[in-house]
């Protein structure tokens, strides 16, 4: 029955602003209210529920340690998030946050990997044969850190204009697709076809 448990399963890892939801570029997302989902993302997660992943949400949050807000509102927009990804039949299992200020160099916070890692060992995930979902090319750093199998860069966040496809160079790891949204994102990964 141990081996049962020690069993590794692949996941899908997502960032949080600009991928789940509205990306604020001047600006942080302080409250559950200023929480808006992006179009057609409980239908993405949904149909990496069905096909078995693990969904993990990997997310730098320096608002918190910048004073801009508090530990206990981080608490509730993520409540929001699962419980509105929940009303629409679409689950997170679980969401990592890093507060820490970007001048810190914390091993949790992206681009390093500390949050990935940390999941991978709760959750005894396979990380070679995951996926990471990010809108920033410290999404792509730490995913290629943690040995993440896969990242999609989706322009729905830091990088919004479909140009950023033909300029891959800014990244200093390349994606393996650039997906216009979540849902595109969840179609390339689920669709054999796009396997090697």
């Amino acid at each position: 029955m141990s081996d049962t448990l020690l069993i590794m399963r692949p996941a899908v890892f997502l960032d949080r602003d600009g991928v789940l939801n509205v990306y604020l570029p001047e600006d942080y997302v302080k409250t559950p209210e200023e929480l808006v989902l992006l179009p057609h993302v409980a239908e993405a997660v949904r149909r990496f529920n069905e096909a078995g992943y693990p969904i993990f949400v990997i997310s730098n949050q320096q608002g918190v340690s910048k004073g801009v807000m508090t530990d206990a509102d981080l608490t509730a927009i993520d409540a929001a998030l699962h419980a509105r990804l929940a009303a629409e039949h679409a689950f997170i299992q679980r969401s990592y946050y890093c507060t820490a200020r970007a001048s810190e160099n914390h091993p949790d916070r992206k681009p390093n990997p500390g949050m990935i890692l940390r999941a991978a060992a709760d959750h005894h995930l396979d990380l070679s044969n995951s996926v990471f979902i990010g809108d920033t090319e410290t999404d792509a750093q730490a995913a290629r850190a943690a040995g993440v199998g896969k990242f999609i860069l989706t322009l729905t966040g830091k990088y919004p204009h479909a140009d950023v496809a033909s300029d891959i160079s800014r990244f200093p790891v390349a994606p393996d697709y650039v997906a216009k949204d979540l849902f595109d994102a969840a179609h390339w990964v689920l669709n054999p076809q796009n396997e090697p």
